[in-house]
């Protein structure tokens, strides 16, 4: 892999950027207009194509009210972070797509833990037949 080639903790920042800004009802346009770039920039941003640089991601965490650290995998991180299996980049990605965040978004307005359990027993089902 090039140097400069995004990995996982790249995607993981970019899907990041944007549960928050949906998070908080702004659109790339309005980010990129406080940001001063074009909102094809945090479209970019967004999609992990531009990686983020330090800066530029404090300015994001500044205006979206978060620390940095939120941006990043929770937990313990060891050197070899960056090394995560590809299915948790593929559920990764899948959560950081609108069909996955419409259906975590929903999943997590239900606040019953029997609920949410007979929810994954189901899906779990359904996808053994």
């Amino acid at each position: 892999m090039s140097p400069k080639a995004a990995n996982s903790i790249d995607a993981y920042v970019a899907g990041r950027l944007r549960t928050h800004r949906r998070q908080l009802g702004l659109s790339q346009a309005d980010v990129a207009k406080k940001l001063g770039v074009t909102f094809q920039q945090i479209q970019k941003y967004e999609a992990g194509i531009n990686r983020v640089g330090a800066g530029r991601l404090f300015q994001l965490a500044s205006l979206y009210g978060i620390p940095v650290q939120e941006f990043f995998p929770h937990g313990h991180v060891s050197a070899d972070a960056g090394r995560r299996t590809a299915k948790t980049d593929e559920i990764a990605a899948f959560a950081a797509s609108a069909e996955g965040f419409r259906l975590c978004e929903a999943f997590l307005q239900i606040k019953d833990g029997k609920q949410r359990r007979v929810i994954i027993s189901l899906i779990e089902e359904m996808t053994e037949q």
